[in-house]
């Protein structure tokens, strides 16, 4: 499909292309078997106010670097909960140089240090207190973001290997915010993503740490909310 997709009335251009109306299911099936620089291609023809999340995490580069050959100045929002480590921080100001990122930087109301010294620190997962902490450090400081930037697309990079909630989901799902989720690299393997990121010399970081996961399968609560 990819390039032809004009002759097809699903494209046509509207007024608002994304939107929670949309035939979210044509659209997966028509850009299954495309490529990754062919999804965002179309998705910057027809967005009007497109963002990306990103937190840096291992192999992020890649879905990065994808997303700003297509537009550099796109809103590229993350959110600092101030439990990153110094690695990740040394790498993104290196990302953020090198592709002269259009950063906006969230960060909790609470800072870190404040949360440690009224509550003790990271709570065990599975709790009220773990459902609270990732509220307050990510969750809020996101909502805020989505509330202020208004996005009709929001860009991410999950691919169906991550976990099983991600497997489940598709290129195009329905975000919140009233917002149109693109994965445009969902359909390829972790290999796949390691093989672009050497075929681009693109710096990676692999030391890294999500305090609202805890453990590499979890979801953070993003993808969760409504």
């Amino acid at each position: 499909m990819g390039r032809n997709a004009s002759a097809n009335p699903l494209h046509s251009v509207s007024d608002r292309f994304f939107h929670h109306g949309a035939d979210l299911g044509a659209l997966n099936r028509n850009f299954a078997g495309e490529k990754p620089s062919e999804i965002m291609r179309f998705t910057m023809e027809h967005a009007l106010n497109p963002v990306v999340f990103t937190n840096f995490r291992p192999l992020a580069v890649a879905f990065l670097h994808l997303v700003t050959r297509e537009k550099p100045d796109i809103p590229v929002i993350w959110v600092d909960h101030g439990y990153n480590t110094p690695e990740t921080y040394r790498h993104i100001e290196a990302v953020v140089s090198r592709f002269n990122l259009n950063l906006r930087t969230y960060s909790s109301k609470m800072s870190a240090a404040h949360y440690n010294a009224v509550y003790g620190g990271i709570p065990p997962l599975d709790t009220p207190e773990h459902d609270f902490f990732s509220r307050t450090v990510k969750l809020e400081p996101f909502n805020r973001a989505m509330g202020e930037l208004k996005p009709d697309v929001w860009l991410n990079g999950i691919r169906h290997d991550q976990n099983a909630h991600r497997k489940n989901l598709d290129i195009f799902t329905q975000g919140n915010h009233d917002t149109i989720r693109v994965a445009p690299m969902f359909h390829l393997r972790e290999m796949d993503v390691e093989e672009y990121v050497s075929d681009n010399g693109l710096p990676d970081n692999d030391v890294y740490f999500d305090p609202t996961k805890g453990e590499e399968h979890r979801e953070c609560g993003l993808l969760l909310e409504k």
